[in-house]
């Protein structure tokens, strides 16, 4: 079970949407959105900390579960590397927050998914992806969606969290870039990155006061304080599965990446009922279903050579 993409996937999917429903659902009773996006951070990174001890009896079927250090004890550049992302990270998860609270959680995670239009030249540039016109159409249709989604009576109207939300996407697919050539360069045990990756921009986070021992203990004291614990843990377990993908080989890679995508589809469906996201219900359906579809344009691009 554990040697199967199949079952990641659907962990992923489960916990995307549970995380996501769970911070909405959180944030907006928040009284500091900066010491609330800590402390989920720091329970990711607990979380983390702790399945590198369940899940080290599982290295025989998933070989990056097993205790070992980078290839890259002696370069200097993956650590580097490494070290940008986990700044760009910090950035995009401070502004994730703001977006999250204040927009709808279904038009915040398909405005996220633009990252791929932009993610499309550094695979190409800085990763040497060969060029491939499907994704490059999939990226330009996930656009021209989320141009439509954010319409209101068919005309444009700012709003600063959508302009928010799109210079976290740049942050975020900046992030992605750094983080992908450092690990390009030796293995890595899953758990213990998804603990540097939650723990460090927690701790950075902080160390700019976006979050105070006082604002921490408003944060944890709350009477929904289970609903709180429950978002970190989501975090780490859907964090945990992208990284399994990047281990697959290229096909199981294709079909994870592809498939994951329907969380966009079903996030729609579960803020509809626990959130009570029912404006323009028929409009963000149709279009969490084109951004599906280009999803797997993109994701399966190689594969139309």
């Amino acid at each position: 079970m554990f040697s199967s993409w199949i079952f990641y996937v659907c962990v992923f999917i489960v916990m995307q949407i549970v995380f996501l429903q769970t911070f909405k659902y959180i944030a907006k009773d928040s009284k500091s959105i900066g010491a609330l996006t800590v402390l989920i951070q720091l329970i990711s990174a607990v979380t983390a900390a702790f399945l590198i001890l369940l899940l080290l009896p599982l290295s025989s079927q998933v070989s990056s579960f097993g205790w070992m250090w980078p290839g890259w004890r002696e370069a200097w550049l993956p650590w580097l590397l490494l070290g940008i992302s986990f700044v760009l990270f910090a950035v995009n998860d401070r502004l994730d927050a703001t977006t999250r609270k204040n927009l709808d959680i279904t038009v915040d995670t398909m405005l996220h998914q633009v990252y791929r239009i932009l993610f499309f030249p550094m695979l190409i540039l800085i990763l040497g992806v060969p060029f491939r016109w499907p994704a490059l159409v999939g990226g330009i249709i996930i656009v021209l969606v989320n141009m439509w989604l954010v319409l209101e009576k068919d005309k444009f109207k700012f709003d600063k969290y959508v302009s928010l939300k799109l210079v976290s996407v740049l942050f975020f697919t900046a992030a992605l870039t750094t983080q992908l050539q450092s690990l390009d360069s030796g293995d890595f045990n899953i758990p213990f990155f998804t603990v540097l990756s939650f723990g460090i921009p927690a701790l950075m986070l902080a160390g700019v006061k976006q979050a105070t021992p006082k604002t921490l203990y408003h944060e944890i004291k709350r009477k929904d304080w289970w609903i709180v614990l429950i978002c970190g843990v989501a975090q780490a377990l859907f964090c945990l599965c992208l990284y399994v993908f990047l281990t697959l080989d290229r096909a199981e890679s294709i079909n994870a990446n592809a498939i994951s995508a329907v969380y966009v589809l079903l996030n729609v469906v579960f803020a509809y009922i626990f959130l009570k996201e029912r404006k323009n219900l028929l409009k963000k359906s149709i279009a969490a279903v084109i951004i599906v579809l280009a999803v797997v344009m993109i994701t399966t691009a190689s594969l139309w050579a």
